[in-house]
């Protein structure tokens, strides 16, 4: 709908609450890097970014923003990773709205963490875990409603900053701050004040009033040239990403280090689907039944998630056999390592991505050696947070269901158990350089 305002929503906000904010909207998933380009080359011309991917997929990019604001669009940004986004590029036009926008905006928030919650995408992306931002929020109305006192607030506050965004939840907070709420009476009063979504209501009202006073706005058209061209593509390289090693040397622990950690998840349908590698994927067509099966729907372009299919279709038809179709090829990613290694470097170098994996993984491995020239040891919080780091990444439940399923590979379950005390080391050495003062060095 080129003639409509393009919003982009979440775990903040329902679709229906949005619709009625902003009726006529055309509401799409959490915004994500090359979505702004795609819709403005459709002839959108008034974008409202509420939320946005993070770790799961490249985030939108201020550059991104940046390009469809000169071509003469307007964007907007509020809540969650707009209002980041607002914070960034409201010297170039970006109009940034809300309480939580202007915190960034004033560096009074500085982290993503205070946005960043855990969400279901099967779900309508619904919200699992609640935002630090919403705790900081809800925490100063019990305080002000006489709830809570004001230590037992700041109890409250350090126990959700301690917690993994993954794992931040009221009962999970209370409890780890020792609040005492047997009939879940403080608990219910939190969860009633949600800041994130009070600003995407504003924005997306704010907006509604923007084109009922200026309609015109929404017939913005194009300045630019037919189509976008991704900036990282030909932006000067300044430095060298590999940092002087041997790319066939990075390739390999590029790829060990994605197949350990998680992050090959981010890459797996685009090397099967475009077969980077035919070797590669002769092998996991041959090894794995449901893989095989997987590659042939989206190939034909299927949605393996979706709706019942014919069973002589040869498509997917349900989240559980995409699943295992999923873990199969991970297994032949790791029987094959050498040939996965091939074509992640491939697949990274055609999308543009493989300096930004080259710069994560020697921020990984130079934080671990830190972390050892220090003598700095590993805590158990240090391994949990690297546990569940892990397991959010896999797509794991719990670190017995990754056990079992890495026996099962030709790495064995001993090299996860040394990646999870490697990513233990390097948030050590995080920590310490950016809190020096709030822990010990040993």
């Amino acid at each position: 709908m080129p003639d409509a305002p393009v919003v982009y929503i979440g775990p903040t906000i329902s679709h229906r609450d949005a619709e009625s904010a902003l009726a006529g909207g055309d509401f799409r998933p959490p915004v994500a890097r090359g979505d702004l380009y795609a819709a403005r080359q459709h002839g959108s011309s008034v974008f409202v970014i509420i939320d946005g991917v993070f770790s799961q997929q490249e985030a939108v990019s201020p550059r991104e923003i940046v390009d469809v604001l000169r071509d003469g669009a307007v964007v907007i940004g509020a809540s969650s990773m707009g209002a980041l986004r607002a914070a960034e590029c409201w010297p170039l036009g970006m109009r940034g709205m809300g309480a939580i926008y202007r915190l960034f905006r004033r560096s009074a928030l500085g982290s993503d963490d205070e946005v960043a919650v855990l969400m279901d995408p099967d779900d309508g992306h619904r919200a699992l875990t609640v935002a630090l931002i919403n705790v900081r929020h809800a925490v100063s109305m019990a305080v002000r409603a006489g709830r809570v006192d004001r230590a037992t607030a700041d109890r409250i506050t350090r126990a959700a900053v301690d917690l993994y965004y993954a794992d931040r939840t009221w009962s999970a907070i209370l409890g780890r701050a020792r609040v005492s709420d047997p009939h879940g009476h403080i608990e219910a009063f939190l969860a009633t004040h949600d800041l994130k979504r009070d600003d995407a209501l504003r924005a997306l009202r704010g907006t509604a009033r923007r084109i009922a006073a200026d309609p015109g706005v929404l017939a913005r058209r194009r300045l630019g040239p037919a189509s976008f061209a991704r900036t990282e593509i030909h932006r000067e390289r300044a430095h060298d990403a590999l940092g002087g090693a041997e790319p066939r040397l990075m390739k390999r622990a590029l790829a060990r280090w994605q197949l350990l950690g998680g992050r090959y998840v981010d890459h797996l349908l685009p090397i099967v689907v475009a077969r980077r590698g035919e070797e590669l994927c002769r092998r996991i067509e041959m090894a794995a039944p449901r893989a095989a099966l997987l590659l042939g729907a989206l190939r034909l372009g299927a949605a393996p998630s979706g709706a019942q299919a014919d069973p002589g279709s040869g498509a997917l038809v349900a989240p559980t056999a995409l699943r295992i179709a999923m873990m199969e090829i991970w297994m032949a990613f790791i029987a094959a390592e050498g040939e996965f290694a091939e074509a992640l470097w491939d697949e990274l170098t055609i999308s543009g991505g493989l300096d930004a994996e080259l710069f994560r993984w020697r921020a990984f491995r130079e934080a671990e050696l830190d972390a050892r020239r220090r003598g700095l040891t590993i805590r158990p919080r240090d391994r949990q947070l690297a546990s569940t780091a892990m397991l959010a990444a896999h797509g794991f439940a719990g670190w017995l269901d990754l056990r079992q399923a890495a026996e099962k590979t030709a790495y064995g379950f001993g090299p996860f158990v040394e990646h999870r005390d490697r990513i233990a080391l390097s948030l050590r050495s995080r920590e310490r350089m950016f809190n020096p003062r709030s822990h010990s060095d040993r």
